[in-house]
């Protein structure tokens, strides 16, 4: 992966930025609901430099990226998801996928999202509208992937995944996603909240988990005036006895590498090898989709590769 510099060679600031990126697992309620907070300002503003997103691009995949980060957070051994989403509006859809190791990676299907008259959208939903949203999960101990899809009944990925969870799967599940933009459009803070059910879990406290978790304001907020996710978890769900287990790292990043492009070249068939020999382009570049990393092979690099 080719990951762009947002830090400006200050590699004190990128190890500051890369310690607050965590995400935080956690139980309340008596052991009866689990869940997750993520600090991912560093993630989403790489994601938004590799893409070269606007700030409307960055919302919709930000948010995709902070949801499969969360999802991960109940995997373990090698496991993975990928979220897909395919809809009719001027998003036209996303993918994005996320490990057990909190790395992220995906991309939106319309970059920039084409918008005929900005001053209509009064609601993020409408750039949607219909489609469907899809997750698959990858488990290490499955001998295949596991995947579900809802028609978008909200268009919210937020609203939609929990709808998601509550038909595939029969869990009550809530998400708060947020990114908060500074008066430069900015993103100054990052993150999100993943709460599920466990079985036999009292309903009364799932309601009280559920009108808790919508009353946060903006996380991403918080987070850019420097309140650390167990503060705002704790003080938020106080009533409900947070308690935490665990932390681990969240980052955007992609397994893809200048090799890995070398093998797809040589696995060409003999007719396209020899073409590209010939005719180039010269120098032929290659961009993984997932994160926007462009790999160059001038003529010399391809004649003796091929």
């Amino acid at each position: 992966m080719i990951k762009k510099d947002i830090f400006d060679h200050d590699v004190k600031a990128q190890f500051k930025a890369s310690a607050k990126d965590r995400l935080y697992r956690f139980m309340m309620a008596d052991d009866q609901i689990k869940g997750a907070v993520v600090h991912s300002t560093r993630m989403v503003n790489e994601m938004r430099a590799n893409h070269d997103l606007g700030p409307l691009e960055t919302l919709i995949l930000g948010q995709a990226y902070i949801a499969s980060s969360l999802i991960c957070s109940g995997l373990k051994g090698k496991d993975r998801i990928s979220m897909n989403v395919r809809c009719s509006g001027p998003v036209q859809g996303l993918d994005v996928e996320a490990n057990v190791f909190g790395e992220v990676r995906g991309y939106l299907k319309a970059n920039p999202i084409e918008i005929e008259d900005p001053d209509q959208i009064k609601r993020l939903s409408t750039l949607y509208g219909a489609g469907f949203l899809s997750v698959t999960k990858y488990l290490e101990d499955a001998n295949l992937p596991y995947s579900g899809q809802i028609a978008l009944a909200h268009g919210s990925i937020a609203e939609d995944l929990a709808e998601y969870f509550l038909k595939s799967e029969q869990i009550p599940t809530g998400f708060k996603l947020s990114i908060f933009f500074d008066e430069e459009e900015k993103v100054a803070g990052a993150g999100g909240i993943f709460l599920q059910a466990l079985p036999g879990v009292d309903p009364e406290k799932v309601a009280r988990a559920e009108q808790l978790i919508q009353e946060i304001d903006s996380l991403g907020e918080s987070f850019a005036g420097g309140e650390s996710p167990e503060a705002v978890i704790n003080q938020a769900f106080s009533e409900l006895t947070p308690r935490f287990l665990d932390s681990s790292r969240v980052e955007f990043f992609c397994r893809c590498a200048r090799e890995r492009m070398e093998g797809y070249l040589k696995g060409l068939s003999p007719e396209d090898r020899s073409d590209i020999r010939e005719n180039g382009p010269f120098p032929l570049e290659i961009t993984c989709h997932h994160c926007n990393s462009s790999y160059r092979f001038t003529k010399a690099e391809l004649e003796s590769l091929l």
